[in-house]
Formats: structure tokens, sequence, C-alpha cells
């Protein structure tokens, strides 16, 4: 999931059935999966830069599911 919203982040993550093909779950559940997972265990290899810019991505994408 790292990996993809890596690819991702900079267009605002992935398009909704993109997500749905490759995790097999709603996107707003994958974008909270991401966001918890970044709070509680971020990879330490991620650059400080990609980092702020999936929680920023994972931040938005659930309010606008919201």
């Amino acid at each position: 999931m790292v990996a993809f919203e890596v690819r991702w982040c900079a267009l605002g993550g992935g398009p909704t059935e993109t997500i749905m093909a490759d995790f097999g779950m709603d996107a707003s559940v994958s974008f909270r999966h991401l966001a918890e997972y970044l709070e509680h265990s971020p990879p330490t290899p991620l650059r400080p830069d990609l980092f702020e810019c999936m929680t920023a991505v994972a931040r938005q994408r659930l309010w606008l599911a919201a």
C-alpha cells in the first residue's frame, strides 16, 4: 500500500477503481488504513517529503469521502 501511494501521492492518491482492483477495498478504507499506519509505524526509509505528502493525501481523501 505504501509503494502504491508513493507512486500516486503527487497526483492526489490513486483512482478509486485502481485501489479497488489492487487492494480489494474501498478507497476510504484504504486511506484510513494508510493514515493509521503512517501515524503509528511510519516506514523509516521513507523520505520526509513523501511522508508528508502521503499523510496529507490520506487526510484529504478521507475528508472528501465523509
